[in-house]
C-alpha cells in the first residue's frame, strides 16, 4: 500500500491569520511525485530533489533510536514507540528483556498519570443498579457512561507503562466483543473491561469461562431471556462462530441448539439488581452433544455443566487455530502464513491455552521480525501513538470539553468498543485504508501536533521546545524530529517532503526565533504522522 507523505488540512494559520515566509506554499507530496511548480520555479526545490533524488540525510545523532526490530517490537506489541517505552527498554537491557517484563506486568510499577486515571471517570465505579436509575432518571445516559469508558481505555493506552497488557485488552476487547452502548450490557461493560485486565495474560480457558457468564455477556448475546424448554440461541451460536472453533469446525445447527441448551440457566436480574446469578428453574435438561463434548445433561443445575463444556471448547484444535489466526493478523499480517499459524496452535495447545506462552512463541517467529511496517494502524490506533510520540499530556477532566473526554471524537470512527455487531472492530488494511480514512488521520494529527483541540486540561508540547540547541542546520533538525517521532532516521524522502512542507532549503539555520521552530513545526511534524512510516505499524 502507498499512503501520501504529507496533506495539509486548513487551519486558521493558512488563512492569513499568521503571516508565512513568501517562499511558502501549500504541498502534497506522495511518495516519488515532484514537489508543486511554484517552489521549484522560485528556486527552493527542483524536481529532482522534491522526489528525494538529490537531498542528502545530515544525521543528528546526539538522538539516540532504537534498533530496527526494538521499533517494531515496540508498534506491535505495545501501544506505540515513545521517548518513554524507548527508555523503558533500555532500561530493561534488550527488546528481549523489555517483552519479558511486560508479559509479567504486575512487576511493572505503574506510572502516576496511569494509576491517577481511574479517578478520572469515577462514574464508572457506580454499580449497574445505579447506572440505571441514572439513565432512567435522565442524571447520565447509558451513552455517556460508554463515552466515559472509550475515554478511560484511551488515556490507560497513551499513559501505561504496561503496554502489552493494554493492548492485549484491546485484543480480547475484540475477539470477545461486548458493545459498550448496547441497550442493556453496558451497565456491566466496565466490571466486563476489568476482567478482561485481570485474564489478558493467563490461560484462555480460564478467559472464555469468566467472560461468557459475566452479566456483560450474558445480556448482550440474550442469555437471559433463556427458559426452560426455550433456550435463546444467540449466545450459543456466537460462542461457536466467533468465540472458538468457528464456522469451518463442522458444528451442526442442532449442535448451536445444544450449546444454548448449556448455558441456559444463566442469567441476570434485568431491571432490577441487575446481577448475574444461576437459576435452574430456566436450564433445560436432556442429552446434549457439541462437536466433542457431551453430556446427559439430567440434573436440573447445569452451572458446572457450562464450566465442562466452556472448557472443552477453548481446548479444541479448531479454537487453537481460530485464536492463533486472530493474534497472527493482529500482530503479523492481514494473511498470515499457515506455518505460523499451525506454529501458534500447537504452542496454544500444548501450554493449555496460554496466552503469554503464545505470544512468546508469536515474537519468536521469523514472520513477526520480517513484518515489520506491514499493518496499517486503526485510527484508535493512530490517536493512541500519536499522542505517545507528540508527548501529549492530559491531566484529570473538568468538563466535556476537556481532552480526556473530548479526545473520544478525535479518530472519527465508531467510539471505543461501540461497534455495533458482535464479531468485534474490523483490522487489516482493507477496513483502514481508505481515502476517506486517511484524510481524518491527518487532520487529527494537524489538530494534536498544533495543539488545536481539544484545548481543555491539556498541555501540548511547545514548539520551540522540539528544537534540541540554540542554533541547527534545517536538514539536521528534521533528522531530530524523525527520530523522536517515528524513532528512525530521516531519509531523503522525508527530508524532501519536509522541505516541501514549509519552503525553505536544508541549509536553512534554525534558532528559536525562526518560524521552523514556531508555527512551521506542525508542518513538519505532519510529515511525519502523515507518513506510511506512523500511519503503519
Amino acid at each position: 500500500m502507498r499512503l501520501p507523505l504529507l496533506k495539509c488540512p486548513t487551519h486558521p494559520a493558512d488563512q492569513g491569520t499568521v503571516s508565512r515566509p513568501s517562499g511558502s506554499r501549500r504541498a502534497l507530496l506522495a511518495a516519488g511525485v515532484a514537489a508543486p511548480a511554484a517552489l521549484a520555479t522560485q528556486g527552493v526545490l527542483t524536481p529532482a530533489v522534491a522526489a528525494g533524488r538529490s537531498l542528502r540525510v545530515n544525521p543528528y545523532r546526539a538522538t539516540k533510536v532504537p534498533s530496527p526490530q526494538q521499533r517494531h517490537l515496540m508498534n506491535r506489541m505495545g501501544c506505540g514507540y515513545s521517548r518513554g517505552t524507548f527508555a523503558q527498554l533500555r532500561s530493561a537491557g534488550s527488546g528481549a528483556a523489555w517483552f519479558a517484563q511486560q508479559l509479567a506486568p504486575e512487576t511493572i510499577a505503574e506510572s502516576a498519570k496511569a494509576r491517577a486515571i481511574p479517578g478520572w471517570f469515577p462514574d464508572l465505579t457506580h454499580s449497574a443498579q445505579d447506572k440505571w436509575w441514572n439513565n432512567t432518571h435522565d442524571v447520565k445516559g447509558g451513552w455517556e457512561y460508554a463515552a466515559d469508558l472509550a475515554g478511560y481505555s484511551m488515556m490507560r493506552r497513551i499513559y501505561s507503562r504496561r503496554q502489552v497488557l493494554e493492548t492485549m485488552v484491546d485484543f480480547w476487547s475484540n475477539h470477545l466483543h461486548v458493545n459498550a452502548n448496547h441497550d442493556l450490557a453496558w451497565v456491566h461493560r466496565a466490571s466486563y473491561d476489568d476482567l478482561l485486565r485481570r485474564r489478558a495474560l493467563g490461560r484462555f480457558d480460564d478467559l472464555l469461562v469468566e467472560t461468557s457468564l459475566h452479566p456483560a455477556m450474558l445480556l448482550y448475546l440474550d442469555n437471559w431471556r433463556s427458559a426452560r424448554n426455550a433456550p435463546n440461541e444467540n449466545h450459543g451460536r456466537e460462542l461457536l462462530e466467533l468465540h472458538t472453533v468457528g464456522r469451518t469446525a463442522g458444528y451442526t445447527e442442532q449442535m448451536v441448539k445444544d450449546s444454548a441448551t448449556i448455558l441456559s440457566g444463566h442469567t441476570v436480574d434485568a431491571f432490577a439488581g441487575w446481577g448475574a446469578f444461576y437459576d435452574s428453574g430456566r436450564h433445560t435438561t436432556g442429552p446434549v452433544r457439541v462437536l466433542g463434548f457431551s453430556a446427559p445433561n439430567a440434573a436440573a443445575d447445569g452451572a458446572s455443566l457450562t464450566r465442562d463444556y466452556l472448557r472443552s471448547l477453548a481446548q479444541q484444535p479448531a479454537t487453537a487455530r481460530t485464536i492463533a489466526t486472530k493474534l497472527a493478523r493482529y500482530f503479523v499480517a492481514d494473511s498470515p502464513s499457515t506455518a505460523l499459524v499451525d506454529h501458534l496452535a500447537g504452542v496454544f495447545t500444548r501450554s493449555g491455552t496460554d496466552i503469554a506462552a503464545t505470544l512468546r512463541a508469536l515474537v519468536a517467529h521469523p514472520d513477526f521480525r520480517a513484518s515489520r511496517g506491514q499493518l496499517v494502524r486503526t485510527p484508535i490506533e493512530d490517536f493512541v501513538a500519536t499522542c505517545r510520540v507528540l508527548g501529549v499530556t492530559a491531566v484529570r477532566p473538568t468538563e466535556e470539553a476537556s481532552f480526556a473526554r473530548a479526545a473520544i471524537w478525535l479518530p472519527r470512527t465508531s467510539l471505543l468498543y461501540q461497534w455495533p455487531r458482535p464479531d468485534g472492530s474490523p483490522v487489516g488494511s482493507a477496513a483502514w485504508a481508505s481515502a476517506s480514512r486517511m484524510l481524518s488521520s491527518f487532520q487529527m494529527h494537524w489538530a494534536l501536533s498544533g495543539g488545536w483541540w481539544p484545548r481543555q486540561d491539556v498541555r501540548y508540547r511547545s514548539a520551540s521546545s522540539w528544537l534540541p540547541r540554540k542554533r541547527l542546520r534545517f536538514d539536521r533538525y528534521v533528522d531530530h524530529l524523525c527520530r523522536l517521532v517515528l524513532g528512525k532516521p530521516s531519509t531523503p524522502r522525508i527530508l524532501a517532503a519536509a522541505v516541501a512542507a514549509v519552503g525553505y532549503p536544508p541549509q536553512t539555520v534554525v534558532t528559536k526565533d525562526h518560524q521552523l521552530a514556531g508555527w512551521l513545526v506542525v508542518r513538519l511534524t505532519g510529515v511525519l504522522l502523515d507518513s506510511p512510516d506512523h500511519m503503519r505499524r
